[in-house]
């Protein structure tokens, strides 16, 4: 069971999506317009697809892609063009495999000529061998496709007519005649796609028609007689054979606006026998059909019981503005259900359950009266008290609906909570938050007949007021404040004069005070962010104490795990940070009493991270990437533990040139560390040109933006081009999924990034504001200098 209707390109995805999940609903056929030349999708058309398709991941995607009448495919160049175009639809969103060839080609409204100068039927054939065409590209190219044939319900079979066309079961049969006469030995469809709708919108759809031009519902029989007729002891089965069926593509039934809705419509009304929507004499057998809600039910059932019909799909879930068009939805065009709508939804259901009894057809039906829709709102909108690192939002909505929730750093969510469990009440935490930080939170709500509401509101943490609770999660490699995830953002040994600018950049851990101690430091930041003692100095207590370091570079000091100097007092059960030097790294040389040691100063810390400074002790611009790399190899070496990596802030040892350490090289090696799995930063030298800062600044806004994503599951992310210097990571959460890609050299270059479950899903650049096209799971985009990419993916239903 399905709709066809384009609303879900026009910005009502969602709404769509909701109210197909209520009725039951299957599938939605959506148009596709192909123009003649083009051979893949142009980008207008992907985008609008990519808001089309995301949402409705949970549906039967079936596209039907046509063109003018006069763009007609009838040469191999134009077929080759066509069949091309439908097969990058497939490839770009991975997730479709439905596909309707051409709409009603024995139609001219939609192929044109129908016959030659001579009067000599010419659509068949041609449309026969875009089928054939198709067919094999689209097979060859992804072998689970199904191929749907079209044809309109009637014609004339009149060369000379003004509006010449061909009747569906002539039709078929000249069809037919060309597969034949071609020789082919493979089918030409999987699907058999044809609207059957009624000669006039009250005549009921089990009429058998006299004439033999026009073929219905009610004229099943006839229209398997065509194709048997057609292809019988061919390559091409038939319905009931090898899984092929008829698929009713559109069927439907207008109705006459009610006058209360008459201002959301323009024009006027051109067909005389649109039905009302619901009748006090629905379900009646006698005459024509009173109302749409029992020609819908009728219908439907008439479909189930029919042999080897496969689907039906209702012309429109919502009605068309213009009353020159079609009024056959089930919903007003002002997006609230008709009278009709409880008795489709009903069907639909019996449909799905099996219940349809194909023996009672002919029996009065007793169907659901009209249901006036609740007016669907968002209300008692709360924050609970917020803790330094997490609030929970909660809400209630007036209709039992799935919790949407999305939140972030700026004007864009950056993070989603799309909840599946129907209800009134919503509550969602947000987690690893900031303290002292705002937040916006967007509140939408999709009821259960498309209805939208939406509200947004600003949360605020709280500050460190309190004591903070350290730890660390076991085999996940996160830090943890008060049971929330925790990004650290460092800097050591700066004089609490300095404090300040550092709090402006973003920097929310402090450790080593060389103007004084960790009781100056603590009052020094008065509880705007967090301390951390150093092993062998003075102790203290206070808010936003977290831990302490040991000796800095211990390795390089020639230290052992048993050589480490006790915590400081007060802060024993905090958790331990130790910085390494870079010798660990197999890129580097080792140390004089090489790397035994590592496993056990691992072993003795809770947090463990490294410098390597390529710029400034390396002196090696082009070797940038060993950010990179020397973080997985710490990762690996962690076990489970979360690692770190300082981040060279400014420059000691090789000023300028190449060296130079400059906003654009900071923001490289802060997010090459994050790609190569840091949960963590530090930035060293504790001071900084106020550029750098800036870039600091960058990072900490992104870093919180992004928040739980950080530490969320791995999804497979590889560049594919030829651009080794471009390092990539990706991120699932929640639904949505997130990519760092940093090219980490100083050359310009270009990346193609494979992403298992892209699916055509359209790409948000963080900072950037632009969107990147997806090609099925693959993007490519352009690198300049030390660029860093950050993709943002919004789940379905976002």
């Amino acid at each position: 069971m399905g709709v066809d209707d384009d609303w879900l390109k026009w910005g009502r995805a969602r709404s769509a999506v909701a109210v197909a999940s209520t009725v039951g609903l299957r599938a939605i056929r959506v148009t596709v317009p192909w123009h003649a030349g083009e051979s893949s999708v142009p980008s207008t058309e992907r985008r609008l697809l990519e808001d089309a398709i995301t949402p409705a991941r949970s549906l039967r995607i079936v596209l039907a892609v046509y063109g003018r009448a006069d763009e007609a495919p009838l040469d191999d160049t134009a077929r080759s063009a066509y069949c091309s175009y439908v097969s990058d639809l497939l490839r770009v969103f991975g997730t479709v495999r439905d596909v309707v060839i051409w709409n009603e080609p024995n139609n001219p409204a939609f192929w044109q000529p129908q016959f030659g100068t001579d009067d000599r039927s010419v659509a068949p054939a041609a449309y026969e061998a875009l089928l054939a065409e198709c067919w094999t590209v689209l097979h060859t190219a992804h072998p689970d496709v199904n191929v749907i044939a079209a044809s309109a319900p009637r014609g004339n079979d009149a060369p000379g007519a003004a509006n010449a066309s061909h009747s569906p079961g002539i039709w078929y049969r000249l069809v037919g005649a060309a597969y034949r006469a071609s020789g082919r030995a493979e089918p030409l469809f999987d699907t058999v796609g044809h609207n059957p709708y009624p000669n006039f919108s009250s005549e009921r759809p089990r009429t058998e028609h006299r004439s033999l031009k026009a073929i219905g519902q009610g004229d099943h029989a006839r229209l398997t007689d065509a194709l048997e007729d057609a292809f019988e002891g061919t390559a091409q089965p038939v319905p009931g054979e090898d899984d092929v069926t008829i698929w009713y593509l559109e069927q439907g039934f207008q109705t006459a606006v009610e006058p209360e809705k008459s201002p959301s419509y323009t024009g006027t009304e051109t067909d005389r026998f649109a039905l009302p929507a619901w009748s006090a004499r629905a379900g009646t057998r006698s005459g024509n059909a009173p109302d749409q809600a029992t020609q819908l039910a009728d219908a439907i059932r008439l479909a189930y019981c029919q042999p080897n019909v496969g689907a039906y799909f209702n012309f429109l879930l919502v009605d068309e503005p213009d009353l020159r068009g079609w009024q056959s939805g089930v919903f007003w065009t002002d997006w609230t259900p008709k009278p009709s709508y409880p008795a489709f939804r009903e069907a639909v259901h019996e449909v799905n359950d099996e219940a349809i009894d194909c023996a009672d057809l002919d029996k009065p039906a007793t169907l659901p009266a009209p249901e006036a829709p609740t007016r669907l709102e968002i209300t008692d909108v709360r924050v609970s008290q917020p803790s330094p690192f997490a609030a929970t939002v909660s809400w209630r909505t007036s209709v039992p609906v799935g919790s949407r929730l999305a939140y972030g750093r700026g004007s864009s969510p950056t993070l989603w909570h799309v909840g599946e469990s129907v209800r009134t009440t919503h509550r969602v935490q947000l987690s690893s938050l900031l303290p002292r930080t705002s937040y916006r939170v967007w509140l939408t709500a999709i009821g259960p007949v498309g209805q939208e509401a939406s509200t947004t509101l600003d949360v605020t943490t709280a500050a460190l007021t309190g004591p903070v609770h350290a730890s660390v999660a076991g085999g996940a490699g996160v830090l943890l404040l008060d049971g929330q995830r925790f990004f650290p953002l460092m800097v050591w040994n700066q004089c609490p004069d300095d404090y300040e600018r550092s709090l402006a950049a973003g920097i929310n851990l402090f450790a080593e005070n060389p103007c004084g101690g960790l009781r100056d430091q603590l009052d020094a930041l008065s509880s705007r962010a967090l301390s951390a003692g150093v092993a062998g100095r003075p102790g203290a207590t206070g808010p936003g104490l977290i831990g302490y370091f040991h000796p800095d570079e211990a390795d390089g000091l020639g230290l052992t795990a048993q050589m480490l100097p006790d915590p400081p007092a007060g802060t024993e059960q905090g958790v331990s940070f130790l910085t390494l030097t870079s010798h660990f790294y197999s890129g580097a040389d080792p140390l004089a009493w090489g790397r035994a040691m590592y496993p056990g100063l691992v072993a003795a810390t809770d947090v463990v991270g490294f410098d390597l400074y390529p710029l400034q002790e390396w002196c090696r611009p082009d070797r940038l990437a060993d950010v990179y790399l020397a973080q997985k190899e710490l990762v690996a070496l962690a076990r489970g533990k979360p690692t770190f990596q300082w981040i060279e802030a400014s420059e000691w040892r090789c000023p300028g040139g190449a060296t130079a350490v400059t906003p654009e090289t900071v923001r490289a090696e802060a997010w090459l560390a994050i790609a190569g799995g840091a949960r963590g930063l530090g930035f060293f030298p504790a001071s900084w040109s106020p550029a750098v800062g800036e870039a600091i600044a960058g990072i900490a806004r992104d870093v919180s933006s992004l928040g739980p994503a950080l530490y969320s599951f791995k999804a497979d992310a590889v560049v594919t081009s030829s651009a080794p210097s471009v390092r990539v990571t990706a991120r699932s959460h929640l639904g949505a999924l997130y990519v760092i890609a940093v090219n980490a050299s100083h050359e310009r270059v270009a990346a193609t990034i494979r992403l298992s479950q892209l699916d055509g899903r359209r790409l948000y650049v963080l900072d950037e504001e632009r969107t990147v096209s997806a090609d099925g799971d693959t993007f490519s985009d352009g690198f300049g200098p030390l660029a860093v990419h950050l993709y943002v993916v919004r789940p379905a239903g976002a």
